[in-house]
C-alpha cells in the first residue's frame, strides 16, 4: 500500500493571476516521517518556483502542494520531476501529481 500523507510544513505561498497556494513539503506520511533538516532549503525554493510555473495544471479546488519527492525519474516517468500532493481546504489530499521545471 502506498504512503498516505499525514502532515506537512510550510515553505511560502505562491500566486500567479488569481490563484494563490501553499507551498509545503510532506513531513510525515503514514509509512515515514522525513528527517530533520530535509530537503534543504535550496530545494524548497526550487519546489516553490516549479509550483508557480505549474500553477495553471492545478486542480480548482487545490489550495495546497506539498512536495512528496524531490527531483527524480521514475520508471512511469522518464522526466525530471518532483512529486506532490494537492490538497483541498480542508487538507485533504485530491490528486498526486508530478510537477516538472519548465526550462
Amino acid at each position: 500500500m502506498a504512503a498516505r500523507y499525514v502532515s506537512s510544513q510550510l515553505i511560502q505561498t505562491v500566486q500567479k493571476g488569481a490563484k494563490t497556494v501553499a507551498v509545503e513539503f510532506v513531513d510525515k506520511t503514514t509509512s515515514w516521517t522525513r528527517p530533520a533538516g530535509f530537503p534543504s532549503t535550496s530545494v524548497q525554493s526550487e519546489f516553490a518556483q516549479v509550483v508557480k510555473d505549474n500553477i495553471d495544471a492545478l486542480q480548482p479546488t487545490t489550495t495546497t502542494v506539498a512536495m512528496k519527492e524531490s527531483e527524480h525519474q521514475s520508471d512511469k516517468d522518464k522526466r525530471m520531476h518532483y512529486t506532490g500532493f494537492e490538497l483541498d481546504k480542508n487538507r485533504n489530499v485530491t490528486r498526486t501529481s508530478h510537477f516538472v521545471q519548465q526550462k
